[in-house]
This record gives C-alpha cells, sequence and structure tokens, in this order.
C-alpha cells in the first residue's frame, strides 16, 4: 500500500482510562472536535448532529466494522479532516450514534478509522502520549498483518490483522486484529479458531447471564519475538461473529510503530 502523503507531524493526545486515545480533530475547517483513534474500525465515523451542524451531503450507505456486527450506516462526505498539519480530503464517513464510545469517552464527536489511519506510517507513544505521523521505520522486529479478512464469507478492508501466540494453550497462535480501541486481549467463541475454556491454565473467573464472559487470568501472549506476561484476557461466551478471532490491545505495548506502507508493526522500539 503506498503512503498518500509523507509530511511529518506530531500530535499530542489524551489517553482515556489508560487505553483510549483522543485528539482534537478539525472537520470542514470547524471545530476542533474531540475524536477516538481507532484501527479496530475500519471506517471514520461522526455522530448524527455534528453531520447535521457540518449539513454535511448525504450520498448513500456503507457498512461498519465493528466489535459487535456489520451494519449499513448512512454514509456523507467530508471536504477535509484534520489533525493538524495531516489531513484528509473528499472523505466519505459513516453517521452513528455512537452509544457506546460515549459511554467509555463523553464528549467523543467521532471515530478516526484506518480509512483515516491507513495514509500515514505512524508511531504511537502511550507513555509521552504522542502519535508520529510520517516516521522512517525504527529498528526491530517487523511482525507482518493484513489488511483484509472475511465476514460471512465477504472480504473486510481496512484491517490490522496480526498473528499472536498465546503461551502455554495448545495450538494457541491465531489472528488477532490490532485494536486500539481495546481495553484487554478479546477472544470470540463464534469463531472457529477460539480456544476451549479447558485448554488455559491459570485462574478463571465467571459471569453469567447471555453476555457471560470467561477471564483467563496470568496468560502470556507473544507477537514475533515479543512477549507480554501478566495479562487477563476475555474469552465471550456469547456468539460475536467476527472477521478476526478476536482483539490485540495496542495499549498493552508501551510505543508500537505501524508502517501502513509496509504493512508491517515494530513493537516496543526504543527511542
Amino acid at each position: 500500500m503506498a503512503q498518500a502523503h509523507q509530511i511529518h507531524e506530531t500530535v499530542h493526545f489524551r489517553l482515556c482510562d489508560h487505553y483510549l486515545i483522543l485528539v482534537q480533530t478539525m472537520v470542514n475547517g470547524f471545530g476542533p472536535y474531540t475524536f477516538l483513534v481507532d484501527t479496530g474500525t475500519t471506517r471514520t465515523v461522526i455522530d448524527p448532529e455534528l453531520a447535521r451542524q457540518l449539513q454535511a451531503p448525504v450520498i448513500g450507505g456503507k457498512s461498519l466494522t465493528t466489535v459487535f456486527d456489520v451494519r449499513q450506516d448512512q454514509l456523507v462526505q467530508l471536504a477535509e479532516v484534520r489533525l493538524n498539519e495531516i489531513s484528509a480530503s473528499g472523505m466519505d464517513v459513516i453517521v452513528d450514534p455512537l452509544e457506546q464510545v460515549k459511554i467509555l469517552a463523553p464528549g467523543v464527536r467521532g471515530v478516526l478509522g484506518e480509512d483515516f489511519l491507513s495514509r500515514f506510517d505512524i508511531l504511537i507513544d502511550y507513555k509521552k502520549r504522542l502519535l508520529r505521523f510520517g516516521e522512517a521505520a525504527p529498528a526491530g522486529e517487523r511482525c507482518r498483518f493484513e489488511t483484509s479478512g472475511k465476514y460471512h464469507g465477504a472480504p473486510t478492508s481496512n484491517r490490522l490483522l496480526i498473528w499472536t501466540e498465546f503461551l502455554g494453550v495448545s495450538g494457541g497462535k491465531v489472528q488477532l486484529q490490532l485494536d486500539t480501541g481495546a481495553k484487554k486481549p478479546v477472544l470470540f467463541p463464534a469463531n472457529q479458531d477460539s480456544f476451549p475454556s479447558h485448554l488455559w491454565g491459570g485462574a478463571m473467573a465467571f459471569s453469567s447471564g447471555p453476555n457471560g464472559i470467561t477471564l483467563h487470568s496470568r496468560i502470556t501472549i507473544k507477537v514475533g519475538t515479543t512477549m507480554v506476561p501478566d495479562l487477563d484476557v476475555v474469552q465471550n461466551r456469547h456468539g460475536v461473529a467476527f472477521d478476526a478471532v478476536g482483539l490485540l490491545p495496542a495499549s498493552i505495548f508501551r510505543r508500537i510503530y505501524i508502517s501502513h506502507s509496509g504493512e508491517f508493526i515494530v513493537l516496543n522500539p526504543t527511542e
């Protein structure tokens, strides 16, 4: 995938609940508005009130891939979306109430998805709370990702699908979506590659009801040669159809470099 922009820019972000990346975003010259940066969302989203304020022209409908489903929403066109000097013009974006997002991060007016982010190579520094756009690739192991998957047999796009290993789990290497909007590693049982609970070691906690989960404690995951120990892994017990086995939170790494142009990531590169 070729980069659309080579401009270098540093954007400061606010971290909500230690994992959600919030940035101040200009839209069509107005704002700034608070947007969530979400590598797990395929398309940029704005809420209905912002669409009305901007008088964004409706151009049809489009599917949006989320953690829970792929759904059809209204599609509008924006003249420009801008972060400091980083911008994209003529973007077709989804209109959605963002109810779940606003519960987690009140005041959010939109979500910057991979249709915007994939135009750039980005270094995410959680400690310094910086996004560095247009950075050269740092030294370190390059782990490949795939940009497309399948949902009910139909192709999905704008994805960051990473092979991840769960140490101590038999056959524990699966493909997860790298997600800046996820708090913990999550596995979905509807996927045929998910692991039965009896394969896990460590302590487990359960919650009951139709939306019950199994929580596996003290789990170590491995991406390439990078290992992250002592994680809580959430395994949903209700069916979730998705184009990956689950979610890999970006925030479990101190720094992460995403090369959209080269389709690889570098985990915890040195400064």
